[in-house]
């Protein structure tokens, strides 16, 4: 498959760059709204459905921010206690954890305000799958967020999830909470117009200079899809398997319906 395509790696993984991401609008508007709510010192949520580039717009928000500038935290074991909390950002900040949860907590926000009273470096922590996170844990980031009888905005948050996220955080019981994150975004599936353009970039970026999937072939992966990026993934990488092994070099409709078959769970 590789040499028939000119291939140098394969197209259609998670391994990319973030410089390589493909950027639609919708993405390119997600990071800057997430980018400027770090610059603010503001916290936020990124919502949408799984599979959809929710990790890909973090990756390049990442990539975005001056590392000089910014700390920038991901966590995506959602499901812990607040001690294991604190343990896990603790550790990712360099810090020995202390034994208790309330030493660990006065060890991470006197670390943060250090972080930006000395090294004048903002921390922005990704909490991954927060729609898992327990009730007692997000209770705890909203004291997390508090600084100097809350004068002070040393830390954003971006919690990031499937949609159900927003309706906990509509909940009265964290309603101290949701008041602490005022940028919302929420991010839909590719467009059926951005199909193409997404398959061509990442043949391209894998070192591809072939047009290798046809029109008719787009528009079945946008049917069959429903332009979810993580279903696409799938579904043209076993494209190129099925074509490589009938020796063709163009992806067409024919092809896409005989790789759905081999990939039918994976995209429901």
């Amino acid at each position: 498959m590789m040499n028939r395509f000119g291939l140098t790696r394969l197209p259609f993984s998670k391994e990319i760059a973030a410089e390589d991401l493909f950027e639609v609008k919708s993405h390119a508007d997600a990071i800057a709204r997430l980018k400027a709510a770090a610059e603010g010192k503001a916290s936020g949520v990124l919502t949408g459905e799984a599979g959809v580039g929710k990790t890909c717009v973090l990756r390049a928000l990442e990539h975005s921010l001056n590392p000089s500038r910014y700390r920038v935290t991901y966590l995506h074991h959602a499901n812990v206690s607040p001690r294991d909390f604190y343990r896990q950002l603790s550790m990712m900040l360099g810090l020995e954890p202390k034994a208790h949860p309330s030493a660990m907590f006065r060890q991470l926000q006197a670390h943060i305000e250090e972080l930006a009273d000395e090294q004048k470096v903002h921390p922005v922590l990704l909490l991954d799958e927060a729609q898992l996170v327990p009730t007692s844990m997000l209770e705890q980031l909203h004291i997390l967020l508090n600084f100097r009888m809350d004068s002070r905005a040393f830390l954003s948050v971006i919690l990031v999830g499937l949609p159900e996220l927003r309706e906990r955080l509509a909940r009265n019981l964290l309603s101290s909470l949701s008041t602490r994150l005022p940028v919302r975004v929420h991010l839909e599936p590719l467009a059926a117009e951005h199909v193409g353009g997404y398959l061509r970039h990442r043949m391209a970026a894998a070192g591809s200079t072939q047009e290798v999937f046809s029109e008719d072939a787009v528009l079945c992966i946008r049917e069959a899809t429903a332009g979810v990026l993580r279903k696409i993934d799938v579904l043209a990488h076993h494209c190129l398997e099925a074509v490589a092994r009938s020796k063709g070099t163009l992806v067409d409709g024919g092809i896409v319906q005989e790789a759905v078959r081999h990939c039918a769970e994976a995209l429901r």
